[in-house]
């Protein structure tokens, strides 16, 4: 029987996050005070075999209307290896509070072709992370990622290494990257949240084990290019990034990618995550931004969610949700088809 222990020091817990196998930053400290600004209050479970620690799950409660809740291990929870799941789920049982499901997105990193393991007590349903996306490695170096690259994208990061320069900064840079996410998000009819949520990411990811940073490629001086990334437990995430169309021909978002790429390198990450590509490439709203990120070659990983019914209300309540999630998506692109 697993022994459960809440967590309340940031230290520890990005430290016992950090050392599992299977993790992400979406299960550290700063991540959870992060989720409080919309409405998820973070709770953070380490859970024990004797001494020995098998998984660290940080659970989002998210109370929709009525009684009706649910909790959320965002690509977690972190774990010593997936076999582990189906015994962490059924622990983690007792801090249900209510709750009609517990959904489990654990990061696996399997690849997207393969069938995902599956188990007698939980059942696959659809994420709320993008289920799929490109990881590179790299321990590769900076040359055998090039030459990895589809011929196109090679040699459009050649070209921007010559013709703008990419940067590495902190809360000085986000009133530039804001206006460009802004710009991109209106130009694709995406959705977003405030911009106090993504200054709180860039604020919160500065956190023990973990780093935060925008990296923006301007041509002579302007930024034309501009992402928010995160690095925890030796992986790099791209999370949020926006693009001007002004002076195309420099090719500004490789730039941008290369820089946060070689600064990867440079601190000893072993995986660049691309984040979020479509399910499937053919009539998705996203497709261009998936040829953009398959051109840099890397392998194609998904990322299957995992539910575990607490309630009779579990049907009912993941339909309900599901209605409303297709009428925001008609309501912003004119389509009930998630972007990712």
């Amino acid at each position: 029987m697993l022994r459960l222990e809440t967590i309340t020091n940031p230290t520890r817990w990005n430290a016992l996050v950090a050392s599992l196998p299977i993790t992400s930053a979406l299960q550290s400290w700063g991540w959870g005070e992060v989720k409080k600004l919309s409405g998820w209050v973070p709770e953070r479970i380490a859970l024990y075999e004797g001494e020995e620690l098998v998984a660290a799950a940080q659970l989002f409660r998210r109370s929709f209307f009525g009684p009706f809740s649910m909790l959320y291990a965002s690509r977690g929870p972190a774990l010593r290896r997936i076999e582990d799941l189906p015994r962490v789920a059924e622990a983690l049982r007792v801090r249900a509070g209510g709750a009609a499901y517990l959904k489990l997105e654990p990061e696996t990193g399997q690849d997207a072709a393969a069938t995902p393991p599956s188990f007698p007590a939980l059942s696959h349903n659809e994420t709320i992370q993008p289920e799929y996306t490109i990881w590179l490695d790299l321990r590769l170096g900076r040359e055998a990622l090039l030459e990895g690259m589809d011929g196109m994208h090679k040699r459009n990061t050649k070209l921007a290494q010559k013709r703008v320069v990419t940067t590495i900064e902190g809360e000085e840079a986000f009133e530039e990257f804001w206006a460009l996410f802004e710009q991109t998000n209106r130009r694709a009819k995406l959705l977003q949240h405030s911009k106090e949520y993504y200054q709180a990411v860039l604020r919160e990811m500065n956190q023990p084990e973990g780093q935060a940073f925008i990296s923006i490629a301007r041509h002579e001086g302007r930024a034309l290019a501009a992402g928010l990334f995160v690095a925890f437990a030796g992986k790099l995430d791209y999370l949020y990034g926006g693009s001007s169309r002004e002076n195309s021909n420099v090719k500004a978002p490789n730039g941008m990618h290369w820089g946060a790429i070689e600064w990867g390198i440079q601190h000893g990450y072993h995986t660049y995550d691309l984040w979020g590509v479509p399910r499937q490439s053919e009539g998705s709203h996203a497709a261009g931004i998936d040829r953009f990120k398959e051109g840099f070659g890397g392998r194609r990983v998904r990322f299957p969610a995992y539910d575990l019914a607490l309630s009779p209300l579990y049907g009912p309540l993941t339909k309900a949700l599901r209605l409303r999630k297709n009428w925001m998506n008609y309501r912003a692109r004119g389509t009930t088809r998630d972007v990712l």
